[in-house]
């Protein structure tokens, strides 16, 4: 690594106090990056990655270790200091679009911002606005409002932002988790750009796999310590190669990748024996070879395993943990089928049909009126995962909102198993929303000094069920989404993947007709994301539920029955 790298974490720890309880979030992690590289942070929701990049936005402080960058000491850094570092080292990113705007200023407003608090004069300030705007493709909606932007534009002005003061690092918490490919393109693309003209050093945490795909070195963190790590080189033709290393710490101590631990059955110890040139590892029920054994090494011995893909992770996961289910199968083209019968004896559930004939959508923003919904027509079969997938602004959102009852449409109708939602009165609405239907969104929408158990169990009072009942199905859900040994804990102890599970789980609770999901996997990493789409294709096999998912996430798209694409509030496929 370099000689003198841009941020250095040495023996790095972070412990949060919750309560009566310590949380160590970071263990101990090692990591350095040199000035001019673009990475990438991966691993499991609740690894440390965003509390990492939390103490490199000067966000929050070290318990202990050792921080720096660009010569700082972030341990020992005084509150003015700290305000001076945030200012003029570093830029961030958020997530969520809105959070990194003001959204009664313009797209160039919001980049000037940070040079006006700089004290950079009108004209300096306004010439690097639109020079950063047009790096990041934005420059013909300078004067736009973030309300006229779509939420790739909106973090691509984020990025514009995030360099107003010429940081000589960029980070980001997940800045395509919530757009569609198409825009997440748009992003990185701008990403690139900005590495190459200003050698700005960014540092990406995300669960996208294309993303973490186009970067030049990818560090997994796992249980607070960076645990492997990805270098990709280009040759003068620019071909690419890659290889992969497990982080070896001070102290000697190294991560084994979890899909080898799990591939070759590795438990509590392991045989360790040197070789001339390297050190092998073997599993406690293995022989070694030369050990005295006489046998041969197994063939395919050395071979590099690869994780499944996602039609054999859809087929192998059990979201029930080996609970009494129903026994399902997926077919080739992912459809359900169904092979057997509830063990509970319940008969089984139907979900809810729902058809849009002539939906429309328009409101007035800014003066400008803007069409959201435009003569949409669908129908989706009850018993069915249907997707809604589109840019972001395309509509998805508004179309959900239409179909819960939650807006009214300017045109057209919406029907809820034959039954016209225009023509129900405000209380019949709010009761099938509260019996019959299961919402998730984009953000959890948690309530935070509720227990995740808590949290689930809210619309069961709401319907008064009684207490052993709603005891009983909030064991049975968050054991479902992976979350029964977290019952008791706050929202605040949860990492966002969890809480996102916590989410999932309160809108299966009423055993509704019908979820409404936007964006269920937009936070959520890889492994995590797809347990979930496995658990509604699951549920919708076995209870006969509809489940409708607004997402741009291309394995939602696999898994679903029936795909409507949306563009600029139309139908078009």
């Amino acid at each position: 690594m370099a000689n003198n790298p841009l941020v250095l974490c040495d023996n790095l720890v972070k412990i949060y106090k919750v309560a009566d309880l310590e949380v160590v979030a970071l263990q101990g992690l090692d990591l350095e990056i040199p000035a001019g590289e673009i990475m990438a942070l991966v691993g499991p929701s609740g690894a440390g990655k965003s509390t990492l990049l939390n103490l490199l936005g000067g966000l929050d402080t070290p318990s202990a270790g050792a921080l720096t960058v660009a010569g700082a000491d972030l341990l020992k850094m005084g509150e003015a200091d700290r305000v001076r570092y945030k200012r003029e080292t570093v830029g961030f990113v958020w997530q969520q679009p809105a959070r990194n705007l003001l959204p009664y200023l313009s797209a160039r407003e919001n980049v000037e911002l940070p040079m006006l608090l700089s004290g950079v004069n009108p004209n300096e300030r306004r010439k690097r606005a639109l020079e950063l705007l047009d790096m990041v493709m934005l420059a013909d909606r300078a004067n736009f409002r973030p309300d006229r932007l779509s939420g790739g534009q909106q973090q691509r002005v984020a990025l514009a932002i995030a360099l107003a003061n010429h940081p000589p690092l960029l980070l980001g918490d997940e800045l395509t988790g919530q757009v569609d490919s198409e825009s997440a393109n748009e992003i990185f693309t701008s990403l690139r750009l900005i590495n190459k003209q200003l050698n700005t050093t960014i540092i990406i945490v995300t669960h996208d796999p294309s993303v973490a795909a186009k970067v030049d070195r990818v560090v997994a963190i796992r249980d607070g310590r960076t645990s492997t790590e990805v270098r990709r080189t280009f040759d003068h033709l620019g071909k690419i190669s890659e290889e992969e290393w497990v982080i070896l710490d001070g102290a000697g101590r190294l991560q084994l990748p979890k899909p080898y631990v799990e591939k070759l059955d590795m438990r509590e110890r392991v045989k360790v024996r040197i070789e001339p040139d390297h050190v092998s590892v073997w599993p406690q029920r293995a022989a070694v070879p030369g050990e005295g054994t006489g046998r041969e090494e197994k063939k395919g011995e050395g071979q590099v395993w690869k994780p499944p893909t996602m039609k054999t992770f859809l087929q192998d996961f059990d979201p029930y943990g080996g609970e009494a289910r129903t026994v399902g199968t997926l077919t080739g083209n992912g459809d359900p089928a169904h092979t057997g019968t509830p063990t509970t004896g319940k008969e089984q559930a139907r979900g809810a049909e729902i058809r849009c004939e002539h939906v429309s959508r328009s409101f007035f923003l800014g003066g400008e009126e803007v069409h959201a919904c435009q003569d949409i027509s669908l129908e989706i079969p009850a018993g069915t995962l249907a997707c809604l997938k589109g840019r972001s602004g395309s509509g998805k959102t508004t179309l959900l909102n239409l179909i819960a009852g939650l807006d009214e449409p300017t045109g057209g109708t919406v029907f809820f198993n034959g039954q016209a939602m225009e023509k129900m009165s405000a209380a019949a609405k709010i009761d099938l929303r509260r019996r019959a239907l299961g919402f998730v969104y984009q953000t959890f929408g948690l309530l935070p000094y509720l227990s995740a158990g808590e949290n689930v169990e809210v619309p069961l009072r709401l319907v008064r069920a009684g207490r052993k009942v709603r005891q009983a199905r909030v064991e049975e859900l968050l054991g479902r989404v992976g979350l029964g040994l977290r019952k008791a804990h706050r929202t605040y102890e949860l990492s966002g993947g969890e809480q996102q599970r916590v989410a999932i789980a309160r809108a299966l609770v009423n055993e509704p007709a019908l979820i409404l999901a936007d964006e269920p996997t937009g936070q959520l990493d890889s492994a995590t994301g797809a347990s979930i789409i496995a658990l509604l294709r699951q549920i919708v096999a076995e209870t006969g539920v509809t489940v409708v998912i607004a997402s741009h996430d291309p394995k939602v798209h696999e898994a679903a029955d029936v795909v409507f694409e949306l563009k600029d509030g139309r139908l078009v496929g």
